[in-house]
């Protein structure tokens, strides 16, 4: 029997629009698919993931995943700090076992030119910085710094040549001029930094000790602080009741005069035995003051501007010098203005303790201790208990400090 020629075209169409219509059909399915973004597969491994691998949280953590949801943020944050204390710990360990045959380990002393003097214990070298280096993300814009403990290999002519910075373990750094995001390192490794201030020419100037204070305690340090020239005061009581506050807050202050000798000999007992860097505005007698202690260093020393009223600058550079009785000094250029970038509006009041205690007890939660009605440190100031000068050193570098973190 055969089939209708009729039949089989309606056949053939009826096929034919199937095929279409399965064919579009799965081409608009592999659209939406090709459109959907892929499951991300969890996973919780990580933290001891990153415990194994050395090369940072970028390399083990993706992107796109939340290791723990936005209430826990701060958990996260105290666990990446421990991870990375771990792991610094580790390579530390390795660094100090692994020293290359035919290398030195030596102290960065004097940089100048890009020329850097090593300190290689019986001998000192200059030395260039291998360029891998300067790639190197440390938060610095010098990639070494006075005081950086380093390995050398043997260069040309007698020269050497850097090939790695070890891990710091105190910096005093400074914003650097020209990035903000960026700090320089003055000074590294060394036990503490002498705040050196004078009664008169320059005026003493409580502002900048409370910000080497802060900056100390960012950097590790411990501060010492050092009033000079009190052979200018017209009395005793004048010089010693200005720096009361200090004392009380259980900072060690000494004082001294190079021209009458007073205070010399305990300033050498606590430089003795102790790597110190000495900081402070131009004029105020850092030079001198290491002469005294020891008058073979041979510093150069100048007198006051008659016209600013300030310290020439006669240190140009930052040097790191032996004392004989054992223990380091580092003179550095006078500085005029201490910024610091590792501090925030919010958290500043922690570097004032007498401020700090008292924060419970005002008014507002956000009281930014300024302006604000009802706030117990302005009460406290105008009461007496906490020192007017402190309290402008507050003031001032708050309002020179960034408003909010950023990333």
């Amino acid at each position: 029997m055969s089939k209708s020629p009729k039949r089989g075209i309606n056949i053939l169409l009826h096929t034919s629009k199937s095929l279409g219509s399965e064919r579009a059909l799965s081409k608009k399915r592999k659209k939406i698919r090709s459109n959907r973004k892929p499951k991300i597969v969890r996973d919780h491994s990580w933290k001891q993931r990153v415990l194994d691998d050395t090369e940072g949280w970028e390399a083990v953590l993706p992107a796109e995943e939340r290791i723990l949801p936005r209430s826990r943020e701060e958990e996260l944050a105290e666990l990446r700090v421990k991870v990375d204390e771990e792991i610094r710990s580790a390579e530390e360990v390795d660094i100090e076992q692994a020293l290359p045959q035919g290398w030195h380990e030596g102290i960065v002393t004097e940089i100048s030119t890009s020329i850097y003097e090593v300190d290689l214990g019986e001998d000192t070298i200059l030395c260039a910085v291998r360029g891998s280096l300067t790639a190197t993300r440390t938060g610095y814009t010098n990639i070494v710094a006075v005081g950086d403990e380093v390995w050398v290999s043997p260069g040309q002519a007698g020269h050497g040549v850097i090939e790695r910075v070890l891990p710091r373990r105190t910096v005093l750094a400074r914003p650097d001029p020209h990035n903000d995001d960026l700090s320089q390192v003055i000074v590294a490794n060394v036990d503490q930094v002498l705040i050196v201030s004078s009664w008169e020419e320059p005026p003493l100037w409580l502002e900048l000790i409370d910000r080497y204070l802060i900056a100390a305690q960012e950097g590790n340090l411990e501060p010492l602080i050092c009033l000079n020239k009190i052979d200018l005061a017209g009395d005793e009581f004048d010089y010693r009741e200005e720096m009361r506050v200090y004392e009380e807050l259980g900072h060690t202050v000494l004082y001294t005069s190079v021209e009458t000798g007073e205070g010399i000999d305990e300033l050498r007992a606590h430089l003795v035995g102790r790597s110190t860097v000495l900081a402070g505005l131009s004029g105020t007698g850092k030079s001198s003051l290491l002469m005294a202690v020891q008058q073979d260093l041979e510093l150069r020393v100048s007198d006051v501007s008659d016209y600013s009223g300030h310290g020439k600058h006669t240190t140009s550079q930052v040097s790191l010098l032996r004392l004989d009785e054992g223990g380091y000094v580092v003179d550095t250029p006078g500085i005029r203005e201490l910024g610091l970038i590792t501090v925030h509006r919010p958290e500043l009041v922690l570097y004032f303790p007498e401020i700090a205690e008292l924060v419970g007890q005002c008014k507002f939660n956000d009281c930014t201790h300024s302006h604000e009605p009802g706030c117990a440190v302005i009460e406290a100031v105008e009461d007496g208990c906490i020192p007017l000068s402190r309290y402008e050193s507050y003031l001032s570098i708050y309002d020179s400090l960034p408003e909010y973190y950023t990333e």
